[in-house]
Protein backbone atom coordinates (compact mmCIF):
# COMPACT_ATOMS: atom_id res chain seq x y z
CA UNK A 1 0.00 0.00 0.00
CA UNK A 2 1.41 3.39 -0.97
CA UNK A 3 0.96 6.66 0.88
CA UNK A 4 -0.38 10.13 0.08
CA UNK A 5 1.22 13.46 0.98
CA UNK A 6 -0.79 16.61 1.71
CA UNK A 7 0.32 20.25 1.60
CA UNK A 8 -2.70 22.44 2.38
CA UNK A 9 -2.77 25.55 4.56
CA UNK A 10 -6.51 25.40 5.26
CA UNK A 11 -6.62 23.33 8.45
CA UNK A 12 -10.23 22.22 7.96
CA UNK A 13 -9.67 21.10 4.37
CA UNK A 14 -6.41 19.42 5.33
CA UNK A 15 -8.24 17.39 7.97
CA UNK A 16 -10.93 16.48 5.44
CA UNK A 17 -8.30 15.27 3.00
CA UNK A 18 -6.59 13.25 5.72
CA UNK A 19 -9.86 11.58 6.70
CA UNK A 20 -10.70 10.78 3.09
CA UNK A 21 -7.32 9.19 2.41
CA UNK A 22 -7.19 7.14 5.62
CA UNK A 23 -10.85 6.27 6.23
CA UNK A 24 -12.39 6.10 2.74
CA UNK A 25 -9.37 4.97 0.72
CA UNK A 26 -7.62 3.08 3.53
CA UNK A 27 -4.22 4.53 2.65
CA UNK A 28 -1.44 5.98 4.75
CA UNK A 29 -0.63 9.67 5.13
CA UNK A 30 3.04 10.20 4.28
CA UNK A 31 2.87 13.78 5.53
CA UNK A 32 0.34 16.53 6.10
CA UNK A 33 1.55 20.11 6.49
CA UNK A 34 0.42 23.67 5.94
CA UNK A 35 3.74 25.00 4.66
CA UNK A 36 6.62 23.93 2.46
CA UNK A 37 9.06 24.77 5.24
CA UNK A 38 7.52 22.09 7.45
CA UNK A 39 7.91 19.58 4.66
CA UNK A 40 11.56 20.36 4.01
CA UNK A 41 12.38 20.24 7.72
CA UNK A 42 10.90 16.74 8.02
CA UNK A 43 11.65 15.33 4.57
CA UNK A 44 14.43 13.07 5.86
CA UNK A 45 11.98 10.99 7.91
CA UNK A 46 9.09 10.85 5.43
CA UNK A 47 8.15 7.71 3.52
CA UNK A 48 8.04 8.75 -0.17
CA UNK A 49 4.40 9.20 -1.24
CA UNK A 50 2.92 8.07 -4.53
CA UNK A 51 0.58 11.07 -4.76
CA UNK A 52 0.92 14.58 -3.31
CA UNK A 53 -2.12 16.85 -2.94
CA UNK A 54 -0.66 20.35 -3.24
CA UNK A 55 -2.41 23.62 -2.42
CA UNK A 56 -0.97 26.45 -4.52
CA UNK A 57 -1.51 29.05 -1.79
CA UNK A 58 0.67 27.79 1.03
CA UNK A 59 1.72 29.90 4.00
CA UNK A 60 5.25 30.43 2.74
CA UNK A 61 5.39 29.84 -1.01
CA UNK A 62 3.18 29.41 -4.06
CA UNK A 63 2.67 25.74 -4.78
CA UNK A 64 3.45 26.10 -8.47
CA UNK A 65 7.02 27.05 -7.56
CA UNK A 66 7.69 23.85 -5.64
CA UNK A 67 6.25 21.17 -7.93
CA UNK A 68 9.67 20.27 -9.28
CA UNK A 69 11.17 20.40 -5.78
CA UNK A 70 8.63 17.87 -4.57
CA UNK A 71 9.28 15.60 -7.54
CA UNK A 72 13.03 15.71 -6.84
CA UNK A 73 12.44 15.18 -3.14
CA UNK A 74 10.14 12.20 -3.76
CA UNK A 75 11.16 10.49 -7.00
CA UNK A 76 8.17 9.11 -8.88
CA UNK A 77 5.57 11.09 -6.93
CA UNK A 78 2.58 12.47 -8.85
CA UNK A 79 1.41 15.96 -7.89
CA UNK A 80 -2.26 16.96 -7.93
CA UNK A 81 -2.75 20.72 -7.67
CA UNK A 82 -5.54 21.94 -5.38
CA UNK A 83 -6.60 25.35 -6.66
CA UNK A 84 -9.32 27.88 -7.28
CA UNK A 85 -7.24 29.42 -10.07
CA UNK A 86 -8.55 29.17 -13.62
CA UNK A 87 -5.95 31.47 -15.13
CA UNK A 88 -4.56 29.86 -18.28
CA UNK A 89 -1.02 31.14 -17.70
CA UNK A 90 -0.93 29.59 -14.24
CA UNK A 91 -2.23 26.25 -15.48
CA UNK A 92 0.25 26.14 -18.33
CA UNK A 93 3.14 26.92 -15.97
CA UNK A 94 1.96 24.24 -13.57
CA UNK A 95 1.86 21.67 -16.38
CA UNK A 96 5.32 22.66 -17.55
CA UNK A 97 6.59 22.27 -13.99
CA UNK A 98 5.27 18.73 -13.83
CA UNK A 99 1.76 18.90 -12.34
CA UNK A 100 -0.12 15.66 -13.00
CA UNK A 101 -3.63 16.85 -12.24
CA UNK A 102 -5.95 19.51 -10.85
CA UNK A 103 -8.68 19.71 -8.25
CA UNK A 104 -10.63 22.93 -8.54
CA UNK A 105 -12.07 24.27 -5.28
CA UNK A 106 -14.68 23.59 -4.12
CA UNK A 107 -14.62 19.91 -5.04
CA UNK A 108 -16.74 16.93 -4.08
CA UNK A 109 -15.60 13.63 -2.62
CA UNK A 110 -16.35 11.97 -5.97
CA UNK A 111 -14.17 14.48 -7.81
CA UNK A 112 -11.35 13.92 -5.31
CA UNK A 113 -11.65 10.18 -5.86
CA UNK A 114 -11.66 10.62 -9.64
CA UNK A 115 -8.53 12.77 -9.52
CA UNK A 116 -6.56 10.40 -7.30
CA UNK A 117 -7.74 7.28 -9.14
CA UNK A 118 -6.92 8.71 -12.57
CA UNK A 119 -3.46 9.77 -11.47
CA UNK A 120 -2.90 6.32 -9.95
CA UNK A 121 -3.81 4.53 -13.16
CA UNK A 122 -2.82 6.93 -15.95
CA UNK A 123 -0.47 9.42 -14.32
CA UNK A 124 -2.68 12.41 -15.03
CA UNK A 125 -6.08 14.02 -14.44
CA UNK A 126 -7.78 16.94 -16.14
CA UNK A 127 -11.53 16.56 -16.58
CA UNK A 128 -13.12 17.55 -19.93
CA UNK A 129 -14.92 20.56 -18.43
CA UNK A 130 -11.69 22.00 -17.03
CA UNK A 131 -9.86 21.37 -20.28
CA UNK A 132 -12.62 23.15 -22.23
CA UNK A 133 -12.53 26.12 -19.88
CA UNK A 134 -8.76 26.28 -20.14
CA UNK A 135 -8.75 26.27 -23.92
CA UNK A 136 -11.53 28.88 -24.02
CA UNK A 137 -9.65 31.18 -21.68
CA UNK A 138 -6.48 30.82 -23.72
CA UNK A 139 -8.33 31.73 -26.88
CA UNK A 140 -10.00 34.72 -25.26
CA UNK A 141 -6.80 35.96 -23.67
CA UNK A 142 -4.96 35.78 -26.99
CA UNK A 143 -7.57 37.87 -28.76
CA UNK A 144 -6.62 36.26 -32.06
CA UNK A 145 -5.92 32.96 -33.69
CA UNK A 146 -2.27 32.11 -34.17
CA UNK A 147 -1.75 31.25 -37.82
CA UNK A 148 1.37 29.23 -38.51
CA UNK A 149 3.72 31.16 -36.24
CA UNK A 150 6.03 30.11 -33.41
CA UNK A 151 6.03 33.53 -31.75
CA UNK A 152 3.59 32.53 -29.01
CA UNK A 153 4.79 28.99 -28.35
CA UNK A 154 5.93 28.16 -24.83
CA UNK A 155 9.40 26.61 -24.26
CA UNK A 156 7.77 23.22 -23.62
CA UNK A 157 5.77 23.46 -26.86
CA UNK A 158 8.97 24.18 -28.80
CA UNK A 159 10.59 21.09 -27.26
CA UNK A 160 7.61 18.96 -28.21
CA UNK A 161 7.66 20.22 -31.80
CA UNK A 162 11.34 19.26 -32.01
CA UNK A 163 10.49 15.74 -30.80
CA UNK A 164 7.57 15.50 -33.24
CA UNK A 165 9.96 16.37 -36.07
CA UNK A 166 12.24 13.55 -34.88
CA UNK A 167 9.34 11.12 -35.21
CA UNK A 168 8.87 10.26 -31.53
CA UNK A 169 5.57 8.78 -30.38
CA UNK A 170 3.44 10.31 -27.61
CA UNK A 171 4.82 7.75 -25.16
CA UNK A 172 8.42 8.41 -26.19
CA UNK A 173 7.91 12.18 -25.87
CA UNK A 174 6.43 11.73 -22.41
CA UNK A 175 9.44 9.67 -21.34
CA UNK A 176 11.92 12.11 -22.90
CA UNK A 177 10.35 15.14 -21.18
CA UNK A 178 9.48 13.33 -17.94
CA UNK A 179 5.81 14.28 -18.20
CA UNK A 180 2.63 12.23 -18.61
CA UNK A 181 1.10 11.01 -21.87
CA UNK A 182 -1.91 13.20 -21.05
CA UNK A 183 0.30 16.29 -20.70
CA UNK A 184 1.94 15.65 -24.08
CA UNK A 185 -1.51 15.35 -25.65
CA UNK A 186 -2.59 18.62 -24.00
CA UNK A 187 0.45 20.50 -25.34
CA UNK A 188 -0.02 19.10 -28.83
CA UNK A 189 -3.64 20.24 -28.93
CA UNK A 190 -2.50 23.71 -27.96
CA UNK A 191 0.26 23.62 -30.61
CA UNK A 192 -2.24 22.54 -33.27
CA UNK A 193 -4.43 25.52 -32.38
CA UNK A 194 -1.57 28.01 -32.48
CA UNK A 195 -0.07 26.62 -35.67
CA UNK A 196 -3.47 26.16 -37.36
CA UNK A 197 -3.04 22.43 -38.06
CA UNK A 198 -5.11 19.36 -37.18
CA UNK A 199 -2.55 16.57 -36.89
CA UNK A 200 1.12 15.69 -36.37
CA UNK A 201 1.42 15.10 -40.10
CA UNK A 202 0.21 18.64 -40.88
CA UNK A 203 2.52 20.03 -38.22
CA UNK A 204 5.55 18.22 -39.68
CA UNK A 205 4.65 19.41 -43.18
CA UNK A 206 5.17 23.01 -42.04
CA UNK A 207 8.86 22.25 -41.60
CA UNK A 208 9.45 20.41 -44.86
CA UNK A 209 11.33 22.22 -47.56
Amino acid sequence: MYSVGILENDISLRQTLENYVTIIRGQEIAFSYGSFKELTENAHKIKPPKVVLLDIHLDDVKGINIIQNIKKMFTGADVIIITGEYDSNFIMKAIENGANGYLYKPFSASKLEQAISNVETTGSFLDPESLTKLMTMMQLSSGKKFLRTEDDLTPMEVKIIDLVKKGLTYKEMAQELNISFHTVNFHLKNIYYKMDVKSKAELISLYLD
